[in-house]
């Protein structure tokens, strides 16, 4: 049985695990349908209704390949933070990552996942070549298929096994947390992506208060890294919900009472170190990528919703921005997109709250990310990307009997 990260989708299509690359391509080339598998941090239901499910935890691959100054071949299918310390190894790293790295490579840049930074792109953009198998278990290259449609593909095109990654000279971060009024971080949000070179915010509901958390590159030593909240910060949100259920005063007292407890960081470390954590506590989440301009007023359309209607989220929302791409199916297509992400508890039920929210960032030309809950189908998205219909056409080129396609997947890319 699969699960996802969340457990809120799974499967009891049989796995394969295959460990050559020989093996991979004779699984690929049998007639039933199939997805790829990574890490399962993914949380919408593209693998359910598949007829096998390929896992490549198991590919014998080194996890490097070719190394040069500025680029590096490397198993698609290693762990983001397999990753990291391989290419620190070589004096290397990647330019940026999100604050999750448990993910596969392949996976990660298959629904482009990102970080925080407006002149960083997401992790696909840093794809410069590849190698596939395809639907017939042939071995397919970006000279096969266009590299603006293989960086962001949700695996429609073929197996990933390879890619070549821009990488720069492995560097230090230095993160300072701060919490600061709500208003105040919204109305300087825009500054704060020009001055730093990484800059985003957690609202935490119900405070009026935003943890900022900022990353500039730094020449410093290390620092002893500090010991990470977040864990029983979530906790003590989850118990002052559970409280205001009784008592609103109680919840208020609670949360201000966190909220006092909120100390300034300020800590130097390798880059991967500093921008990435652990998740312990489940959740499910919904993420879409706005236009910078209008990202202020539909956040605060987002608060006002969650304020009014929703007592009972306890999960900070968080805001970042990226800079853009040319993937044809990449969100951050065309220019930078700020991203709104909502979050509930994976034990509790997100309909509601999800669906209130989605229509606020619609309405602001958000795209959503692939990767996370959205109810969208090929109507919508196909008026949201001006390549749309053009990767659907190469994805029925090189998959016309749909292998890789699942039901939710061909709401998504056929007509």
């Amino acid at each position: 049985m699969w699960t996802n990260w969340s457990g809120g989708q799974s499967s009891s299509a049989p796995i394969l695990r295959p460990s050559t690359l020989a093996e991979v391509q004779h699984a690929v080339a049998q007639p039933d349908g199939m997805r790829v598998v990574g890490a399962g941090h993914s949380f919408t239901p593209i693998v359910v209704g598949a007829d096998r499910i390929l896992d490549l935890s198991n590919l014998n691959l080194p996890t490097l390949g070719q190394v040069s100054e500025d680029r590096v071949w490397v198993n698609a299918n290693a762990r983001l933070r397999d990753l990291s310390p391989a290419l620190a190894d070589h004096g290397l790293a990647f330019r940026n990552l999100g604050d999750i790295n448990a993910q596969s490579l392949a996976g990660a840049a298959a629904t482009a996942t990102h970080g925080t930074g407006r002149e960083l792109p997401c992790i696909s953009a840093e794809i410069t070549a590849a190698s596939f198998v395809g639907a017939c278990g042939d071995i397919l290259s970006t000279e096969d298929i266009p590299l603006e449609m293989a960086q962001v593909s949700l695996g429609l095109l073929g197996v990933l096994t390879d890619a070549q990654i821009a990488v720069i000279p492995k560097f230090n971060l230095r993160r300072r947390v701060t919490l600061a009024p709500l208003e105040e971080t919204i109305a300087s949000m825009h500054r704060k992506w020009a001055e730093f070179r990484n800059f985003e915010f957690f609202y935490i509901p119900f405070t009026g208060k935003a943890v900022e958390i900022r990353h500039e590159m730094t020449d410093a030593s290390e620092t002893k890294a500090p010991r990470d909240l977040d864990m029983i910060a979530v906790k003590v949100l989850k118990l002052a919900r559970n409280a205001g259920r009784y008592s609103s005063g109680l919840r208020s007292a609670l949360l201000k009472l966190l909220t006092l407890a909120q100390s300034d960081e300020d800590y130097v470390g390798e880059s991967w170190r500093v921008l990435c954590s652990d998740r312990h506590i489940r959740f499910n989440e919904m993420e879409y990528h706005l236009p910078p301009d209008v990202a202020g007023d539909a956040l605060r359309e987002v608060f006002t919703r969650l304020h009014r209607d929703h007592p009972d989220i306890y999960f900070p929302i968080e805001v970042r921005q990226t800079a853009g791409d040319t993937a044809c199916i990449s969100p951050f297509q065309g220019g930078p997109r700020v991203s709104v992400a909502i979050h509930t508890d994976a034990a509790e039920d997100h309909t509601r709250y999800f669906a209130d929210i989605e229509p606020i960032l619609l309405e602001a030309g958000g795209r959503p990310h692939w990767g996370k809950i959205h109810s969208l189908t090929y109507k919508e998205l196909s008026r949201l990307y001006p390549d749309f219909d053009r990767f659907c056409a190469m994805r029925e080129q090189l998959d016309p009997n749909g292998k890789f396609l699942t039901p939710a997947l061909s709401k998504l890319f056929r007509p």
